[in-house]
């Protein structure tokens, strides 16, 4: 009796076994079928205007730039200067079928290219906030982290390098306003980087 329960335990579990292998298949299949499906329409789509669209700009004067004749801040400054004058979106929203549905296969490359071009701009910023700290610009470092994270910045590291300059300047205070920031926000991964602050905050001596 006991070897017939567990037999028919066992045949019960192969068949829920099976089952679910089988529902998670004509999932997985039905999603591939919607994504194509999506990206045949997607490449179907006429170019659009995109005139209206608010491209990013910036004044050289939101640049900070520290008085110094270090080569890697001046170089890092002139990039900043030059990708300023390209033409800079944020699209990250958009999927590249989601970007060419709205906008038309014809455009794609170009809005593409201007996404490109702001995630540039935000790198050239974080690297510039970080030559900065290393060269005890600390105020300039603050200052262009900030601006990183005014355009947009969706970086981990930005928030937490931030925190650790705040704590350079003496100021923990400003940490705990960032972690307030962050809670009310939207950013996708706000309770991961309100608990990295946290611990940059508790490291305070």
């Amino acid at each position: 009796m006991y070897i017939l329960v567990i037999l028919i335990c066992t045949f019960i579990f192969i068949g829920w076994l099976f089952y679910e292998s089988r529902k998670a298949r004509k999932t997985e299949q039905t999603a591939t079928q919607e994504f194509w499906a999506r990206e045949e329409e997607a490449n179907r789509t006429r170019k659009k205007d995109i005139s209206h669209l608010p491209l990013l700009t910036i004044d050289e004067s939101e640049i900070p730039a520290a008085v110094t004749s270090d080569d890697a801040i001046i170089h890092c400054i002139g990039q900043i200067r030059k990708q300023i004058k390209e033409p800079m979106i944020d699209l990250s929203k958009y999927s590249n079928t989601d970007l060419k549905l709205a906008y038309g296969v014809g455009n794609f490359k170009t809005l593409s290219d201007y996404d490109e071009n702001f995630n540039n701009f935000l790198i050239s910023l974080s690297n510039l906030a970080r030559i900065y700290t290393d060269s005890g610009f600390f105020e300039e470092a603050r200052d262009t982290y900030l601006l990183a994270l005014r355009y947009g910045s969706m970086k981990i590291a930005d928030y937490t390098e931030l925190a650790k300059l705040y704590l350079k300047m003496d100021q923990p205070g400003k940490i705990s306003d960032m972690i307030t920031e962050i809670e009310a926000g939207s950013h996708p991964r706000k309770n991961s980087i309100a608990d990295m602050l946290r611990e940059v905050l508790a490291s305070y001596r």
